[in-house]
């Protein structure tokens, strides 16, 4: 009963249901007037209060809880969107100073006993990257990586389809080690495969895939990336 009358106030059957329906579209849309002298201290208080408790929230909780899971981690670590997940015991996180992480995941494959994750100081990793590490990632000083990015060591899976079908890991011979030197910029949502070394003060274009180094001081673009320019250096 209550979905036909909701249809026929939708509909506006007549002039009765036409005015069922203009009142409740009222009642949605309504806003209170707004009084700047009044609202605006108390739009800056919200913020106020919101900040402090999201800075409480990040000193108190997430950096202890996230500093305990590390083996080594240098000072002023930030974590602005809370506590990156991580997945695999085996996992090892070794931290610099001035290191930034957004809310991205962090996981170790079964393949080796030890997989290492080694983040250097004044780097930033950005929001929602995923760094899949199946035996060694060194992400360099003062690198950004941009959010979105994917960063992985292995292929995660067999490419032999019957292995795939078995649920068997990648063989070891295939994890390739990935090192990405320092100040080196990735932009948003590029991914970085296994067996990639990327040189220092590089630049990789917006969504690209890196198969293969980058040279130190050029930048590359592309699917796959490929150089677009080289010695920055001599470019000042």
């Amino acid at each position: 009963m209550f979905t036909m009358l909701a249809l026929k106030i939708k509909r506006q059957e007549n002039g009765f249901y036409a005015l069922l329906y203009r009142s409740a579209k009222a009642v949605v849309f309504f806003n209170i007037p707004t009084v700047k002298i009044i609202h605006l201290p108390l739009y800056h208080l919200d913020r106020w209060v919101r900040e402090t408790a999201r800075h409480l929230f990040h000193v108190c909780w997430s950096i202890p809880l996230f500093k305990a899971r590390c083996e080594r981690v240098g000072k002023n670590l930030r974590l602005p969107n809370g506590i990156p997940y991580l997945e695999g015991s085996n996992l090892r996180l070794i931290v610099g100073d001035n290191v930034t992480i957004g809310r991205s995941t962090i996981g170790a494959s079964k393949i080796f006993d030890e997989a290492v994750l080694s983040i250097g100081s004044g780097s930033t990793i950005g929001y929602g990257s995923i760094i899949s590490v199946s035996r060694e990632v060194t992400i360099g000083d003062h690198c950004m990586i941009a959010p979105g990015c994917l960063i992985m060591d292995s292929d995660d899976h067999p490419v032999n389809p019957e292995k795939r079908l078995r649920n068997e890991p990648v063989d070891r011979a295939d994890v390739l080690p990935v090192r990405i030197g320092s100040n080196v910029w990735i932009g948003c949502d590029c991914s970085v495969l296994k067996g990639v070394t990327i040189g220092d003060n590089a630049v990789i274009g917006t969504r690209s895939v890196v198969t293969r180094d980058v040279e130190q001081n050029a930048v590359y673009a592309g699917y796959p990336a490929r150089p677009t320019l080289r010695n920055l250096e001599k470019r000042k």
